[in-house]
């Protein structure tokens, strides 16, 4: 634990902790509006040509949904030419986006441009953040981004144009970056090592409830412009709120800052009424922990560096993922999961218009999977493993999405069930995979790692919305079908990863490599060399068995049935108890002869684990077979001493 850590505790938690938590908690749901709500503004909708005065007849014009229509010219033929203002089906949106500037047919793609130039600032604020956060401060970039978010949201109604429109919502995704990656670091970093995890997780609890609010509120005020500025609105409640705020004290410390760390924490003691070591000593802990992070983090390089050098480190942290063998592996898989996981998520919320169902139903329940997915999954990777869960989640997404594929739109609850059993899927998926990406990085490049995974989700949800209107246009199932192979390749690539739920973190990419090749996997020999008093003592167990057999097959057993069957009980739950990988490297049958050596031979066991992998399965297999035959024999001894003593 660090030395700020061991500050922390002596602050407790108090009124200064949860003060900045619960800000948190209220400014993650106003971003969930320009997320989530962009369904409600650009949908699909069906519409028809509006015949101008040049056209023939209605009946010679079956242009519904249509681009083009037919008209008269000069010389009294027809000919086709494009349709510039079209009818729309109003009856599940009063008014919309799409139907306002008429985002249809040859102007259709700007329905997915909409939604993804918000994802497009944020890939390049996920770039960003990090260098101007540790740079101006946590709640200067946290202010920054939360004000401009929301004048901009409050505005961007009432622009004139689409292109106006486009241009504030990358500027909004960009703030939208940069405020919640400062204000989660903000509340890490003055919250107790104990409640991280725990803050951590609930943190997003508040975009689920929001997102099931949305999808009711949408259904009740279906006019785009003011269901943009009412969902907008609420975060002027945020702006006060900047005022009472502090500054991270642990920056503050690192920038060497600390008369007004000194300030900060005085408060949080007032406000959590704990007490403070005396100043002298308060000001050389100061000193520890700014020689502390800098040497873990070097901070002091990256701080000096500038703009064109942070670029310059975002290229080298690439390259460092991506440079050794087993690193490589790791951060391509986590990529490629990352970047379905973008996709497949905001494709799964933007899909509703595609799959024929009530886009606000579709929201709301939508809302609802996001709360088991954000918090019940984190318990079951503590069960199951973090390999196992993520490739369970990526599979049932693919096999949910894959069967829309076959189920007639007629079927509107089914198809929502299986939307909603992907969603759910897709969003415990997502969880799992972050989770997993915090602990498989090393600590050196943990931090590059999840930002550049950030950067591929983003990448993701980037094309999710230009996927629903191109293959959406050829049939409504395809793009879904397509995140359902997506999904499916995704879980494939976990197989490369290696659990990390009882592995230690590492410190270095050196670590990691060397932990690699040092195979710990009882497959390789170089396993039994540190794992030789388990392997020797398994082994032991085994020959006693062994010898047991053999005493029973010789029908000594006769002679004493109650200490066999005694001994052939504890040895065959001793033997069961040992984990499976000790089993299979320990299991000699060869070498654990009991009439050359009954207790064993340590240097047989190195050599029994040099042989392959696939003949120690195999007598492994053998071997238990007889532990079982001995299981069987415990139970016939016991029916012949009974008979014994009846006689």
């Amino acid at each position: 634990m660090s030395k700020f850590d061991d500050l922390l505790k002596q602050i407790g938690t108090g009124a200064w902790n949860v003060f900045v938590v619960v800000a948190m908690l209220y400014w993650i749901p106003q971003i969930a509006n320009q997320h989530m709500g962009a369904a409600f503004l650009t949908p699909d909708l069906h519409h028809t040509c509006r015949l101008p005065s040049d056209a023939v007849s209605e009946s010679t014009n079956d242009t519904r949904s249509q681009c083009m229509y037919n008209a008269t010219t000069s010389g009294g033929g027809t000919e086709e030419r494009p349709c510039f203002q079209w009818d729309f089906d109003n009856s599940t949106y009063t008014n919309t986006i799409t139907s306002e500037f008429n985002l249809v047919c040859d102007r259709g793609y700007f329905r997915a441009a909409f939604k993804s130039v918000f994802f497009f600032g944020s890939f390049f604020g996920a770039m960003l953040n990090g260098w101007l956060s540790d740079r101006l401060g946590r709640k200067i970039m946290l202010t920054v981004g939360s004000v401009s978010f929301t004048f901009m949201s409050v505005i961007l109604p009432w622009l004139p144009s689409v292109d106006a429109m486009l241009s504030f919502r990358f500027f909004m995704g960009l703030m939208d970056s940069t405020s919640v990656h400062a204000g989660y670091t903000l509340a890490m970093e003055v919250t107790e090592p104990k409640y991280r995890a725990t803050v951590g997780i609930l943190i997003y609890l508040p975009w689920a409830l929001y997102v099931i609010i949305l999808g009711g509120y949408g259904y009740l005020l279906r006019d785009w412009r003011w269901l943009s500025v009412t969902t907008s609105l609420p975060a002027l409640l945020f702006l006060p709120v900047l005022l009472l705020l502090d500054e991270s004290p642990r920056w503050l410390i690192v920038r060497g800052r600390y008369d007004d760390a000194l300030q900060v924490l005085r408060k949080a003691a007032r406000w959590n009424k704990a007490e403070l070591p005396a100043e002298g000593e308060l000001l050389a802990l100061m000193d520890d922990i700014k020689k502390e992070t800098l040497l873990a983090t070097k901070e002091s390089e990256g701080s000096a560096s500038g703009f064109v050098s942070s670029v310059k480190n975002i290229v080298e942290d690439v390259i460092v993922l991506v440079r050794t063998r087993r690193m490589r592996s790791i951060t391509l898989s986590f990529y490629a999961q990352s970047f379905v996981l973008g996709m497949v998520y905001y494709g799964l919320s933007f899909g509703a218009d595609k799959l024929g169902v009530d886009p606000f139903a579709y929201m709301a329940i939508s809302g609802v999977m996001e709360i088991p997915g954000g918090t019940v999954t984190i318990p079951l990777a503590e069960k199951m493993g973090r390999r196992s869960s993520s490739t369970l989640f990526f599979v049932v997404t693919a096999g949910s999405l894959l069967v829309l594929g076959f189920i007639p739109t007629t079927l509107e609850w089914l198809v929502l069930t299986m939307a909603m059993v992907g969603r759910l899927a897709i969003t415990a998926a997502y969880q799992i995979v972050i989770l997993y990406v915090s602990e498989l990085f090393p600590t050196e490049v943990r931090v590059r790692g999840i930002g550049t995974c950030s950067m591929m989700s983003a990448s993701g949800a980037i094309l999710a919305p230009f996927i629903l209107e191109i293959l959406g246009s050829i049939r409504a199932w395809v793009p879904l079908v397509m995140f359902g192979v997506a999904s499916f390749l995704a879980s494939v690539t976990t197989f490369w990863l290696p659990e990390s739920r009882t592995a230690p973190m590492l410190d270095t990419v050196a670590s990691l490599e060397a932990a690699h090749k040092e195979a710990k996997d009882p497959r390789d020999p170089r396993w039994a060399n540190e794992h030789t008093e388990e392997v020797y003592a398994c082994g032991l167990t085994l020959c006693k068995i062994r010898a047991l057999w053999r005493r029973v097959c010789y029908g000594k057993i006769l002679a004493a049935v109650g200490d066999t069957t005694r001994a052939a009980t504890e040895l065959i739950n001793q033997f069961r108890l040992l984990p499976f990988s000790i089993r299979t490297g320990a299991l000699a049958p060869k070498t654990c002869k009991p009439k050359t050596n009954e207790h064993g031979d340590k240097a047989a066991f190195i050599r029994w684990n040099m042989e392959p992998y696939k003949i120690r399965k195999i007598k492994t297999k053998m071997i238990l077979r007889k532990i079982h035959i001995c299981s069987a024999i415990k139970v016939c001894s016991f029916r012949y001493a009974t008979l014994c003593i009846t006689v």
